[in-house]
């Protein structure tokens, strides 16, 4: 166990010290398909367990076709939807396409300013990371210590005490993800629900406007 924890360490320490681009840092020119994919693939490599590429051609034009992201000009990206894009890749494991859909919807009554949001949730993103490998980071090198003094009397049962340690940390990790998405679908979905309710409510004093109308006619 003693190279796993190394690696653990380590992972949390790029994890730590990750940090996304500002919005003036972005592309300043459009970019095709193949450029932005390069960009973002390149930018969160260091997040990533293996080789698989954070986004692809078929996630982009998905988003596109879901209105996620706006339609590309002359097949070229801009500093606003590589943004976006950003933002998508990274909550995607998290979030469904449907809840991503209704929080970009929220995006005009928030601010209207796009490096607004885009410097909000970069800020919060990185916050979270970092609070999160920092505080795991801690409960690993203790551990490690433990391992150590361990492998001196007994190194299977030092793997042993080592794996058990580290599979309630992933555990505890694994129930505060479960919980948290539990509240924020809530959340999202109570969201959906309200501005579902206010556009048939538009749709409503529409109709009767035009029926009064008709009436008047």
């Amino acid at each position: 166990m003693e190279k796993e924890i190394a690696d653990i360490l380590r992972y949390l320490e790029e994890v730590n010290s990750f940090a996304l681009p500002k919005y003036r840092e972005l592309p300043g020119v459009a970019l095709y398909m193949e450029q932005v994919l390069s960009y973002i693939n390149g930018l969160l490599s260091s997040l990533s367990h293996d080789e698989t590429k954070s986004l692809t051609s078929f996630m982009v034009n998905n988003y596109v076709k879901s209105g996620l992201i706006d339609e590309p000009q002359k097949k070229k990206y801009s500093k606003e939807q590589i943004g976006y894009l950003i933002a998508v890749t990274l909550m995607k494991t998290t979030v469904s396409m449907s809840e991503m859909e209704v929080l970009i919807k929220l995006d005009q009554g928030i601010s209207p300013n796009k490096e607004k949001l885009y410097r909000f949730w970069s800020d919060v993103e990185g916050t979270m990371l970092s609070e999160a490998a920092k505080k795991t980071q801690g409960r690993i090198e203790s551990i490690q210590r433990r391992y150590v003094q361990d492998s001196k009397n007994d190194a299977y049962i030092a793997d042993e005490n080592a794996r058990n340690s580290l599979g309630l940390i992933a555990m505890r990790l694994a129930i505060q993800a479960q919980a948290n998405k539990l509240l924020s679908d809530y959340i999202i979905k109570k969201i959906d629900e309200s501005m579902q309710r206010e556009e048939e409510t538009k749709t409503q004093e529409k109709t009767s406007k035009k029926a009064q109308k008709q009436k008047k006619k």
